[in-house]
Parts: C-alpha cells; sequence; structure tokens
C-alpha cells in the first residue's frame, strides 16, 4: 500500500511548491560576512512573487532580527503565509546557550510572536535538544502552546536517530529539521522518522560550501570572523577536492551546480521539504531554477511518502558520472 503523507494540513493552497522552504539565518547579518539588509528583504519579496510561502527563522538567527525581516513581508496577508521558527537556543553575550525548558521555551516563543508581529505561529520548534533537560519534556511544553492556540504545529530539530525512535514513537507527521546533503549524509536519522517525521532538509547547500559563490571555496573564500570557519568541512581536503570535481562536472554536463545538488537532496528517501537559505536576489535565481526544472521535466515523485522527487526520473535526467559523484561525496572529513 503506497503511504501518503502530506506536509502539514493547512499550509497556503498559493504556495506553487509547498515542499520548497526559504531559511533566513544567513539574512540577519550576523556571522555570514558581509550584510546588505535590502538585498536580504528583496530576496524575501522575490520569494513572494514566485509564490513561495514557506518561510524558516528562528529567534536565534542574529539575535531575533532575521525574524524582524519576516515580520516585513507578513504584515499584510500573514494567513497567505506559513511561517516556521524555534526556541531552545538563547545568547549569552557572545555565547550560544541551550535553554529548552517549559518555561524559557514559552518566553522565547512569546518575544518571536512579538518580533514577528503576529498572534499565532504556524510551526514552533525545538532547535535542539537541551542537554539538561529531558527532551520530553521540551516537546510537553510545545504541546501546551498548540493546545492553547498560540502555534498551530510543533516540530523538533536536530534529533538523533535514537531520540527520534525514543521520543517521537507515538507521534506522527512531526516536522523534524535534519542537517542533511551530500557531504552530511545522515541518511539513517531520515529513515529512523519514515513513519513518524515530515523530514525538512536543512543547510542543504552546507552553508554556501555546495553553492557557486566564494564560499565554495572553503575557508579560503569566507572572513575569519565568520561562523562558517568552525564549520570542518570548510578546511577538510577530500571534501573541497571532490566539491571543486562536481563544478567542473556540472558544467560539462550542462547543468547548474545548486540544481544537481538539491536534485539530488529531493529524490533521497524520506525527505520531505528543503530549506535553502538565499541571502541574495542572484541566490534566489539558482534555486528558482532548480524549481523550474522540475516542472519542465515532470519530477516530482507520485509516492508522497517516499520522497519529493522521482529518483529514477532524476537519474534519467542527471548524468550518470553526476550523480555517481554526489552519491560517493566524503562525508564528514
Amino acid at each position: 500500500m503506497k503511504k501518503e503523507k502530506i506536509l502539514l494540513p493547512g499550509n497556503p493552497v498559493n504556495a506553487k511548491t509547498p515542499w520548497l522552504w526559504i531559511g533566513t539565518w544567513s539574512m540577519g547579518g550576523e556571522g555570514f560576512g558581509p550584510h546588505d539588509e535590502r538585498e536580504s528583504l528583496k530576496v524575501l519579496e522575490s520569494a513572494v512573487e514566485k509564490n513561495i510561502r514557506h518561510f524558516d527563522t528562528a529567534d536565534l538567527y542574529a539575535h531575533g532580527r532575521s525574524e524582524y525581516l519576516i515580520r516585513k513581508i507578513i504584515q499584510q496577508n500573514r494567513e497567505e503565509f506559513f511561517i516556521s521558527t524555534k526556541g531552545g537556543l538563547a545568547w549569552n553575550g557572545r555565547r550560544v546557550e541551550h535553554r529548552a525548558s517549559p518555561g524559557e521555551l514559552e518566553t522565547q516563543m512569546h518575544e518571536s510572536l512579538k518580533r514577528l508581529k503576529t498572534d499565532y505561529i504556524d510551526l514552533y520548534q525545538l532547535h535542539w535538544p537541551d542537554p539538561e533537560i529531558p527532551v520530553n519534556e521540551s516537546i510537553g511544553a510545545l504541546k501546551d502552546l498548540k493546545k492553547r492556540g498560540l502555534i498551530r504545529y510543533w516540530g523538533v530539530g536536530n534529533l538523533t536517530a535514537e531520540q527520534v525512535g525514543d521520543y517521537l514513537d507515538k507521534e506522527k507527521n512531526i516536522p523534524h529539521q535534519v542537517h542533511f546533503n551530500p557531504v552530511r549524509n545522515k541518511k539513517e536519522i531520515l529513515a529512523a522518522g519514515s513513519d513518524r517525521c515530515i523530514n525538512c532538509v536543512i543547510s542543504p547547500l552546507e552553508q554556501g560550501l555546495l553553492g557557486t559563490g566564494k564560499s565554495s571555496l572553503g575557508k579560503e573564500g569566507i572572513g575569519k570572523n565568520d561562523l562558517r570557519a568552525g564549520n570542518p568541512l570548510f578546511s577538510g581536503q577530500g571534501v573541497l577536492e571532490w566539491n571543486r570535481q562536481l563544478e567542473v562536472l556540472a558544467g560539462k554536463k550542462g547543468i547548474s551546480k545548486v540544481s544537481a545538488v538539491l536534485l539530488w537532496i529531493c529524490s533521497r528517501p524520506h525527505v520531505s521539504a528543503v530549506i535553502p537559505g538565499p541571502r541574495r536576489v542572484s541566490q534566489l535565481r539558482d534555486i528558482l531554477k532548480f524549481r523550474d526544472e522540475i516542472d519542465k521535466n515532470a519530477l516530482t515523485s507520485s509516492d508522497k511518502g517516499s520522497s519529493i522527487l522521482s529518483a529514477e526520473k532524476v537519474k534519467a535526467l542527471m548524468p550518470q558520472e553526476l550523480w555517481h559523484h554526489l552519491d560517493k561525496a566524503p562525508i564528514d572529513a
């Protein structure tokens, strides 16, 4: 029997691709190098013009400034948008701390409501498990917020495969943000949530490393104060060489590098949504080209419970050498 998995009931009907969300971590102007807030706002406005209605943010992102940006695009037609934000991490000076007790989560949620200037949040998620707080206590707090009508849905992020099994065993259709891409091939986490989670892929382009800008060069392409300098993949020689070969190979085969990576991710089993984070209009265009490629070649999977795209159709479209290269990426080098 074909397993049917909807994304979430009540998603905006005018969203052209409800499985394509736009992430806003880098848009707040903190930790990702030179920043132009006007450009970030243009990205959001351009996405809306192209019928994207799902946007993901967090109170942690740039000390809440990413939520303020979202506020600017949803004020006039709030009901048209599906907004997800997150709590459980908080700034203490320049350090980030886990704070996912029930009281902390409620406080952070109310702060997000104020920044977004809305009286409800479509999806509120535990950003990361707090090692000092049992995960089921954090989840209980999220359920209570939903029961009180402050949030429409609750979700989780960055759980291990074991935690998915331990804490979501009796749940169904729970959004789970999973860090996944060719060089973060955590397929065991996706599989663990196959019958209970809406697996939403975050950092599909590994913070720009798998894109086409300067950050694709690794640490050489970013500044010393860039938070990505702490990402080991930005200095892993095996990954960097594989990444250079990917760019050359994609160019030879006539497909954009961004499209190739996103096509591969969206055809993987148990991937339900993907959340790239463009902060320049040119980067958004790359993502929209990927979406157009799907429409043009009718790549959407008929089995919604399996993957976004049909792996067979994507393999037929993508040159075998390129597919094999993506499939055999060095992991966490």
